[in-house]
């Protein structure tokens, strides 16, 4: 994950880096069975858009 360098880095990069060390470890906990319910080559990615991310991710437990 990169959020920028210099003039252009993410103002938002300290709340998304707290949110992957808390929040998805506290969900895999309480989910540990928690997976992709579809392959990876069919994950969707919105990569037309100003900010680059996933369009959707199915998951299943």
């Amino acid at each position: 994950m990169a959020f920028g360098h210099g003039i252009h880095h993410c103002l938002g990069a300290p709340l998304a880096r707290l949110e992957m060390r808390l929040a998805l470890p506290a969900l895999l906990r309480r989910f540990p069975s928690l997976r992709p319910a579809v392959p990876d080559d069919e994950v969707r990615f919105a990569s037309h858009r100003a900010i680059h991310g996933l369009v959707e991710l199915p998951v299943s437990w």
